[in-house]
């Protein structure tokens, strides 16, 4: 009898068209399907590449025309100053320097010069600066004026690649190169003017070194050779720079270990950091 009542209800399902409906059997658990969906995992956001800096440009090289113009109204307060040399003068004794060898010397590594250097101004040399000032956007003058000095002095800057790094850093800093004569002057990292100069012989050489500069005087009578320093600046025991006396040449003679200038060149240095400290590098072979 129980199984006619389900077949019959089994026959009415069928006629509802509800053959997918599972009628559960006595005694089974019935599964209730949960109300809530089950939770969903948000997709990964894409990675973003990190932005790259932007590099600083390189600042490009002036031109010719650009540095003779920034060179135009140098004084003894700016980069790269000499007085003006003009045709007929000449480099008399130390006290008398009108820096004619030095423009000689200079003339030689521009290439525009192959005469010898005497420290007098005749018309080689003249002809040799109007080559210069017409190869470097310069009126042709014939006259080593101020800006022919600025361009010319930048132009002729030897070594460079073998100036130590210290002498890039932060206030003013001299570097002497014993081997070319030469010292560099910084400010804040950048080259303010390069003179021609001299070290001790090879018995009383310039000592290597850092040093800092501890005394200014105008003018000092040194207490071991009784001989008057110019514009002197003591760095290292009684080793200093000074304005020579004795100096006409820079490749010839040496002094007793000090940085020898030519007088006037050692009034602009001494002006220049009078009032803030001076650190002092001295590199190179003898010489």
């Amino acid at each position: 009898m129980r199984r006619a009542g389900v077949r019959a209800s089994l026959c009415v399902i069928a006629a509802l068209g509800l053959s997918a409906l599972t009628v559960p059997t006595a005694g089974a658990a019935v599964i209730t399907p949960p109300t809530t969906p089950p939770p969903t995992t948000s997709p990964s956001p894409t990675p973003r590449p990190t932005p790259k800096p932007t590099p600083k440009p390189t600042p490009r090289a002036l031109t010719k025309c650009q540095i003779a113009a920034k060179a135009k109204n140098t004084t003894p307060s700016k980069p790269f100053y000499r007085a003006a040399t003009k045709f007929g003068m000449r480099d008399g004794g130390p006290q008398s320097i009108n820096h004619v060898r030095e423009a000689q010397y200079r003339l030689r590594w521009a290439k525009v010069y192959k005469g010898s250097v005497t420290g007098s101004y005749g018309s080689a040399t003249r002809r040799a600066v109007r080559t210069f000032q017409s190869k470097n956007c310069l009126t042709p003058t014939g006259n080593v004026n101020v800006q022919t000095w600025s361009v010319l002095i930048q132009r002729t800057v030897r070594f460079r690649s073998s100036i130590p790094k210290v002498c890039r850093g932060e206030g003013w800093h001299s570097c002497y190169d014993r081997a070319s004569h030469q010292d560099f002057l910084f400010r804040n990292g950048k080259l303010w003017n390069v003179w021609l100069v001299r070290g001790g012989a090879y018995s009383t050489q310039t000592r290597t070194g850092n040093f800092k500069v501890t005394a200014r005087y105008k003018e000092k009578v040194s207490s071991l050779y009784d001989v008057k320093m110019y514009y002197f600046m003591p760095h290292s025991g009684g080793q200093g720079q000074h304005g020579s006396g004795f100096m006409v040449d820079p490749w010839v003679g040496h002094s007793h270990g000090c940085i020898n200038m030519y007088i006037k060149d050692a009034k602009v240095l001494f002006n220049l950091t009078r009032n803030e400290p001076l650190r002092v590098t001295v590199y190179g072979a003898w010489d």
